[in-house]
């Protein structure tokens, strides 16, 4: 059958983004015309970017029965966000590194990082704001417009009358949440603490380019860094301490944290803290986490003392061949229990004394109405307002010690010690005080409870290869 010349064949791709024509083959004698397919390219509502060159190139040169590209729409651009460019590290690493060795580098830790006044710390990029398309049926394609961000916020810094530049106005450790930037004073010694420098009592975080020496005290609501050894001290921070050099406690040293606790080693000191504590050895401490303990590296383990991790305690050793008395502990034990219950003790007793107070209180109001005066400033009705407000204080303190210590609890359930090389006899290990003695040496042993039983099962199958 012959195909006629009102056979035009026009096709559109799926997004209407292009438009292809075929003219059928025809009888030499025939020939299409400009007004025919600008006919059909209307029946199909083509009316974008049409080619018209091509059209008649297809017409004049007979280009039949093969596809072209005859109309090309115009694809939406999307916009982008604007975005901030931070000109400061912020992948802080909060363990150690351990080497291929074995070893474990405690310099790798970083926990604070410095901006100095005039650093720019950031750089804002402006939203690009997109480009509308069309297609060859002539519909609107809607690009996604950029989004502005809003200006950064905190302190510490300054931003250009444009908001495209931020740069520090102190020098002083900064940190990110979001879109919140906060450069805050550091105390930055660069030597020892001594009698020199005096005792240190900051509202931030300390570096110490040194040693603590013995004698000394150094307490933070940040993070305390010391670069050096730490000797027989008292040591207190509301975050993170890193001793790179170690602890050589003398039997004298205390160190707090609210957070965590790394040191390269530690020996003869009393060690608190409410996050983990990470070390390479432990020698005769007494070491109190309220997470976890890790002990590891080249030659790590835990010779004498008392170790206790509420969540469970992680060591390459315990003890040595000499059998010196090395005691681990974790789960729930009583030293917790009783804290627990002193704490309720001192919320009952509070909420006691509060309700006697509002007692007061209310007999001096039915006095007041009674008598139709004014006690508001009567010397007595002030001081048990003064009373109730102390003492709701110290219930509100309580209540949050309280809660500490109930998810402190609920974290030690289920707690384990894990022996990845040697546990040898002299050693106790505790859980949720249910005591094992160690006759024998082991190796590659995990503890846990199971039926008010503590259990030893082998964990060699986790070394193999």
């Amino acid at each position: 059958m012959e195909i006629k010349k009102h056979d035009v064949v026009i096709r559109t791709s799926y997004d209407e983004l292009e438009a292809y024509l075929m003219l059928p083959i025809i009888k030499f004698e025939d020939q299409y015309t400009k007004e025919e397919i600008m006919d059909a390219l209307a029946a199909k509502r083509i009316s974008e970017g049409i080619d018209y060159d091509l059209i008649n190139k297809m017409i004049s040169e007979r280009l039949y029965g093969r596809e072209y590209l005859i109309a090309r729409g115009k694809a939406a651009v999307d916009g982008r966000d604007g975005y901030y460019e931070f000109q400061f590290d912020q992948n802080l690493s909060s363990r150690p590194e351990v080497k291929e060795d074995g070893s474990v580098d405690y310099w790798t830790i970083h926990a604070v990082e410095i901006v100095e006044e005039g650093q720019v710390i950031a750089l804002y990029h402006e939203p690009v704001i997109g480009e509308n398309g069309v297609t060859v049926t002539g519909k609107p394609i809607n690009a996604k417009r950029g989004r502005s961000q809003p200006p950064l916020t905190g302190k510490g810094f300054d931003r250009s009358e444009d908001n495209l530049v931020y740069t520090a106005n102190m020098t002083g450790k900064i940190d990110r949440k979001d879109n919140r930037i906060m450069i805050s004073e550091v105390y930055e010694i660069y030597g020892n603490v001594d009698m020199k420098t005096g005792n240190i009592n900051f509202r931030g975080d300390v570096l110490i380019h040194g040693n603590v020496t013995a004698g000394m005290s150094v307490i933070a609501t940040g993070s305390i860094t010391v670069d050096g050894t730490v000797e027989a001290c008292t040591m207190e921070a509301g975050k993170d301490i890193i001793l790179r050099g170690g602890v050589l406690g003398a039997y004298r040293t205390n160190i707090k944290s609210k957070m965590n606790i790394y040191a390269k080693f530690i020996e003869y000191a009393n060690i608190e803290a409410e996050g983990i504590i990470d070390a390479n050895s432990v020698l005769d401490c007494n070491i109190t986490s309220y997470d976890r303990i890790f002990i590891s590296g080249r030659a790590a383990g835990i010779i004498g003392g008392t170790v206790y991790g509420a969540k469970g305690v992680e060591t390459d050793r315990c003890g040595n061949d000499k059998e010196i008395k090395t005691r681990v502990e974790a789960g729930v034990h009583r030293g917790l229990l009783k804290k627990l219950y002193d704490i309720q003790g001192q919320i009952d007793e509070d909420n006691e004394i509060i309700e006697k107070i509002n007692f007061g209180l209310k007999q001096f109001d039915e006095m007041a109405k009674a008598k139709k005066v004014d006690v508001k400033n009567d010397e007595r009705r002030i001081a048990l307002m003064r009373a109730k407000i102390m003492k709701q204080a110290q219930l509100a303190t309580a209540n949050d010690k309280l809660r500490k210590m109930n998810d402190i609890m609920e974290r030690a359930k289920g707690a384990k010690i894990r022996i990845i090389r040697d546990i040898y006899p002299g050693s106790t290990v505790a859980i949720d005080d249910i005591i094992v003695q160690i006759k024998e040496q082991q190796q590659c042993v995990q503890f846990e409870v199971n039926a008010d039983k503590v259990l030893m099962f082998s964990i060699r199958d986790e070394f193999v290869g």
